[in-house]
């Protein structure tokens, strides 16, 4: 919550630090017709849906506390001794407790004696609808980082025109004016391009794909436990994933029964 905060107030704080120490680098004109174009053609380009959805991922990946790969296959890992242990009972006692509301559901439609065409059915409907809206995410912050350098190459031709008007005209008051339109907005439209748009899209794209690699896990490994599976066997499956010596799954199934010998 506190990123989700700090962030704006620290763009905010930073284009009036940058206004009082270079003011000659703030053009309001100039910010407007960068900004506000590539903003206004996005809008116009997408459903606002699909920009609801964008503004909700961005959301999540600040306030939100992601939850790693390697904690994932931990609770996994966690879900399938006590499947062992206790059976479906087992897993409808921590149904409830469960974060990742994906695997929740997993887990519901387990204690709920769902069959595997239904349950494979469901989750990748779930996941491809996932991976589409991510998609439609990314698309938006790129068409954005397209248009902020476009619109900036186009506040520098409408500043050009302006420049040799007034060049003409012998007006040479508004010559500055019209030379900082020129030379800002291309400015702007590289630097809101490739220190904030490219970053925030790289970022968003990275925990898309790390979701998409978790959804698919919990596919498996669901679809495993409805085949009827061994738990040792869904145990060693996922030890696969886990770093070599980590964690007390995987020295589970490095244990193996001693042998003794009897002498007569």
């Amino acid at each position: 919550m506190l990123r989700i905060i700090v962030a704006p107030i620290g763009v905010v704080a930073g284009i009036i630090l940058g206004a009082m120490v270079w003011p000659e680098f703030f053009n309001l004109p100039s910010l407007a017709v960068t900004l506000g174009g590539a903003v206004a053609v996005t809008y116009l380009s997408y459903s606002r849906k699909q920009l609801f959805d964008l503004m909700q991922a961005i959301r999540s990946m600040f306030i939100e506390k992601q939850q790693s790969s390697q904690d994932h296959l931990e609770e996994l890992a966690r879900l399938t001794r006590l499947y062992r242990l206790e059976g479906l009972r087992g897993l409808e006692s921590q149904e409830r407790s469960l974060a990742d509301p994906f695997v929740r559901q997993t887990v519901g439609m387990l204690v709920d004696l769902c069959k595997e065409d239904k349950i494979h059915a469901r989750l990748q409907h779930q996941l491809a609808d996932v991976l589409r809206r991510n998609e439609i995410s990314r698309q938006i912050l790129l068409t954005l980082g397209r248009l902020l350098p476009s619109f900036g190459l186009i506040g520098t031709l409408v500043g050009m025109v302006l420049l040799l008007k007034n060049i003409s005209g012998q007006d040479a008051q508004s010559l500055p004016s019209a030379l900082g339109l020129a030379v800002l907005t291309t400015l702007y439209g590289a630097v809101l391009a490739n220190v904030f748009v490219a970053p925030l899209a790289a970022r968003l794209h990275a925990a898309a794909v790390e979701k998409e690699a978790r959804m698919r896990l919990t596919i498996d490994w669901v679809i495993w436990i409805v085949r009827g599976e061994a738990a040792t066997t869904i145990a060693s499956k996922l030890a696969v994933f886990l770093p070599a010596g980590d964690g007390a799954m995987r020295r589970e199934q490095d244990w193996s029964p001693l042998i003794l010998t009897v002498q007569r």
